[in-house]
Parts: structure tokens; C-alpha cells; sequence
């Protein structure tokens, strides 16, 4: 195995185009980690994001109020060739997150680390935060995976590499922003990063502009579909922004958490090496862009998560210097060390994340309280019996003119995909509410829920309490304990209704 002193920038400057040469180990991990997660994947349920995603893409848009449309195109596509079940929509980010494992081991050599160092990097990434984000079916899966390509093409252009490589970087920030929008952030970053470290090759580069021009273009349908709906993605990070101090509060926990909790001083060193260390002088605009990122994300009050797909490129340099760590003696004690931390990171990323208890186990622990996540993967199916008894009880006459409201989309969605015999499901939440309103003649409504408006006496004359949703194991999720009322006597028409019932959240 190459070893050196300190990484080599001759290893990453090549002119070709990438070349995909990794020790097989590296292979081996992302295919552990697919096979493992697969097999989880129908351990408890969907959640209710799953399934929101699932309903929009059979609603096929060029966008939605709360995200472009990639996500919940891929999604339906998902359910529609593999069936309703949590694991059809599983597998694409358990491909994405292995991927990702690869690109970090990558990303590793290209910035000069030894077959050894990619092992490292690919074990470093496959027991971090991306085993966790391997289970759920979110809009983040793709995020990550888009940041982690970018970021692999970006180590290998700033070292030299073939500027046709930009156009990559072009097509893959284009299809990104057509899944979220959170790549704005490392573009900013890397603007005010290639300033600040005097790349003034780059900016002058006419392959850059070109894959600005690209991504441009591939976001482009999303963009016009924003202006012609008024921008209400806009309106939703105003409402995630409301959470501002939370957001700011969960940044440090989650960067620890996702990089390894025994495992994040790789990553801190794999920073602290592009930052400052004369042989990363090439890459310095990435640390820089990661940092500017991470300050826009805190300023904007944006969620933790955003600017965490930067964590590949320092996931590689850390492996780099751990295999410098290792080579200079004690190397069995130390190759001891970073195995128990590494297992004990993993095992603790995949109990915190990952359905690896019986549910009876993991209703009677703390969890479902610390990772709501996971606890709302819980009780979907006597959920859905709940609303169907309710309707069933109704006399024939009203339930030939009933229809079902919730209040959110998480309420609706599981009812649209596993109820069955049940009265048309609407809502006013999010992207729902573009699919309303009910047809006039449906006047007797069950509502699933928290009222949201409050003050359900402005729509109709009745309203009654008729079941409370029962998880059956006293799990304290999004759902649990909901009511379902059966309300009558409408004070307006619909289309009136409609416009006060919108929720964007």
C-alpha cells in the first residue's frame, strides 16, 4: 500500500476524465450497507413524508409549494414498478447513500490518499450519518448524493483535472435543484470560496460559466413553475425560518452525529488539513465554500441538515491523515482503536436510526421521543382501520355524499395509498390543497386530525368526535391520538372554503 507524508496533489491533477479504480474493500462496504438496509427496510412502516411523496408524483408537476419535483417523481415511479411497500421506495436511497461510500473513497484518492486511506474513507462514510439517511425515501437522499459528486468533480478540477469535468458538475447541480434547493448554498459558498483562495483560473474558466449555463437551464422548468404558482417555496422557508432557533440549536449536535459520534475527529482533521495545510492549496476553496454554506444555513435560520453534504471531501482528507496516523507505529493498537470507534459510531447511528429493535422493544424505550423520525414509521395500519371503521359506521346515505379532510398530508397520504373503500381524501395541506377542493355534492365530512384553521365552526354547522387514532402501543408520534370527527352542514360552498383552508408548512 502508497504511503506518503503528505498527500500527493500529482495523483489528482490528471487530465482524463475520472477513471472508477478502488480497492475491492471499498466495494464490499457499499454492498454491505445496501444489503443491510434492504433488509430493514420493511421492519415497521413507511413514514408520512414516504407517502406524501408518493401521492405528489402521481400528481406529476414541475414543482410543489414544499420541493422541486424529482423526489416525488421518483418515488411513484418506485411504488408503480415495485407495489406499495415501504421498501420499493427504499431501495433508490439505499443505492445513494452506497454511492455516496464510493465517492467518498474517491474522493480520497484523488486527493492522493493510498488504497488503505480509500478503505478508510469508504468505512468512515458507510458508519456515519449516511446509514441513517439510507432508510428513509426523503428529499435529502438525492441532495447528499448530489453534493458528494459535485464535491468529487470539484477536488479533481481544482487540482488540474479535464475542464470538460464542469460540464458534469453543470448537468448535476441542474438535476439537484430539480430535487431541493439547499445546492444554492454551496454555490454561493464556492463563489465566495474561488474569490477568496484567488482561483482566478476558475473564473475565468469558460467550462465554469458553461455549467452554470447548464444548471441554469435544468432548473429552469422548476423556476417557472415557482413564478406561475408565486414562489411558494419562498412562503415555506419563511416557515421553516420561524423555527430559526431551534434550527441554529440542532446544527452542532447534528454535525457530530452525522459525521460519527466517536468517529467525527476524522472528519474535524480532514477540515482543518483543507483549510490550512499547504499541501491542500488546491482544495482550500472547498473548505472555505463548506464554511460559507454552513454560515448561510445559520443566518437564514435553514434546518441543520442543509449544508451538511459537504462532510465527503472531509471524510476523504481525515481517512488520508488517519492512514498517516496508523503508519507511523503502534499500528495494531491503533487499527484496534479505530475499529472499536468505528463500530460503536455505527451501532449507534443504526440505533438511533434504523428499525433494528422489535417494535414492542422500541415502544418501551426512549426513542420515539429522541428520533421522532423513526417513531413515525409506527401505526399506519391501524390508522388507516381507525378512518375506515368511521367511515364504514356512517348510515349509506351520508357516505355516498361523504369525503374525508386532514389536516396534513401525512394524515392524507396514508389513506390515498392503503385504505381501501373509503370516500375521496383531500386536504389543505401543502401540495393537497392545489388537488382540491371536494366536489360540491360532498357535504358530510370525516376530518382527520387537529382542526387547522382552529375554529372549525366557521365551515360547518356540526361537528362531532367519533374515534382517537391508537397506535396500540402508546408510541407518542405525529398521529397518535389525533381524533376523527364526522362534521355536517356546510356554511358555504367549497370553492368558497377552499382559499381560508390552505396550509403551507
Amino acid at each position: 500500500m502508497r504511503s506518503s507524508a503528505t498527500p500527493s496533489i500529482a495523483a489528482a491533477s490528471s487530465r482524463r476524465l475520472p477513471a472508477i479504480d478502488l480497492p475491492w474493500p471499498v466495494l464490499a462496504v457499499a454492498g454491505l450497507m445496501i444489503a443491510g438496509l434492504l433488509a430493514l427496510s420493511g421492519q415497521y412502516g413507511f413514514h408520512g413524508d414516504e407517502m406524501y411523496y408518493v401521492v405528489a408524483g402521481q400528481h406529476p408537476a414541475f414543482g410543489y409549494v414544499d420541493q422541486p419535483p424529482l423526489t416525488p417523481l421518483l418515488s411513484a415511479t418506485s411504488v408503480a414498478l415495485l407495489g406499495v411497500s415501504p421498501t420499493a421506495v427504499r431501495v433508490l436511497p439505499a443505492l445513494e447513500m452506497a454511492l455516496i461510500v464510493v465517492l467518498v473513497a474517491l474522493t480520497a484518492r484523488d486527493l492522493g490518499g493510498s488504497r488503505r486511506a480509500q478503505v478508510l474513507a469508504a468505512i468512515t462514510a458507510a458508519l456515519s450519518g449516511y446509514l441513517g439517511a439510507g432508510h428513509l425515501d426523503t428529499t435529502t437522499d438525492p441532495d447528499l448524493l448530489a453534493w458528494a459528486i459535485i464535491l468529487w468533480l470539484l477536488v479533481r478540477l481544482l487540482a488540474g483535472g479535464d475542464g470538460r469535468l464542469w460540464l458534469v458538475v453543470g448537468v448535476t447541480t441542474g438535476i439537484g435543484l430539480e430535487n431541493k434547493d439547499t445546492l444554492l448554498f454551496l454555490g454561493a459558498g464556492l463563489a465566495v470560496g474561488l474569490v477568496l483562495a484567488r482561483r482566478w483560473d476558475v473564473v475565468r474558466s469558460p467550462w465554469a460559466w458553461a455549467a452554470l449555463g447548464i444548471a441554469a437551464l435544468l432548473w429552469a422548468p422548476n423556476l417557472a413553475w415557482q413564478a406561475t404558482n408565486g414562489w411558494p417555496q419562498i412562503t415555506m422557508a419563511r416557515a421553516i425560518a420561524g423555527y430559526a432557533a431551534d434550527n441554529r440549536a440542532q446544527i452542532v449536535p447534528l454535525l457530530w452525529l452525522f459525521t460519527g459520534p466517536l468517529l467525527f475527529p476524522v472528519s474535524i482533521a480532514g477540515l482543518a488539513w483543507v483549510l490550512f495545510a499547504k499541501a491542500a492549496a488546491p482544495w482550500r476553496a472547498i473548505g472555505m465554500a463548506a464554511l460559507v454554506a454552513l454560515v448561510l444555513v445559520v443566518v437564514s435560520g435553514g434546518k441543520a441538515y442543509y449544508a451538511i453534504g459537504a462532510a465527503p471531501v472531509f471524510m476523504a482528507a481525515g481517512a488520508i491523515l488517519l492512514d498517516h496516523w496508523l503508519a507511523r507505529g503502534h499500528r495494531r493498537l491503533k487499527a484496534a482503536g479505530f475499529t472499536a470507534a468505528a463500530a460503536v459510531s455505527g451501532a449507534l447511528i443504526a440505533y438511533l436510526t434504523l428499525p433494528i429493535l422489535p417494535v414492542a422493544t422500541y415502544a418501551a424505550t426512549s426513542l420515539p421521543s429522541a428520533v421522532p423520525d423513526t417513531a413515525n414509521e409506527i401505526g399506519w395500519p391501524q390508522f388507516v382501520a381507525t378512518v375506515e371503521g368511521v367511515v364504514a359506521s356512517l348510515p349509506a346515505a351520508e357516505r355516498a355524499r361523504a369525503v374525508i379532510l386532514t389536516n396534513d398530508y401525512s394524515e392524507a397520504s396514508p389513506l390515498v395509498l392503503l385504505g381501501s373503500g373509503l370516500p375521496p381524501v383531500y386536504s389543505g395541506h401543502n401540495a393537497y390543497w392545489a388537488w382540491g377542493p371536494p366536489p360540491a355534492g360532498r357535504t358530510v365530512v370525516v376530518h382527520v386530525g387537529d382542526w387547522r384553521p382552529a375554529d372549525y365552526g366557521a365551515y360547518f354547522t356540526g361537528c362531532h368526535d367519533v374515534a382517537r387514532i391508537d397506535n396500540g402501543l402508546g408510541i407518542m408520534n405525529g398521529e397518535q391520538g389525533a381524533l376523527v370527527s364526522v362534521c355536517t352542514g356546510l356554511r358555504a360552498s367549497w370553492a368558497a372554503m377552499w382559499p381560508a383552508l390552505r396550509t403551507i408548512s
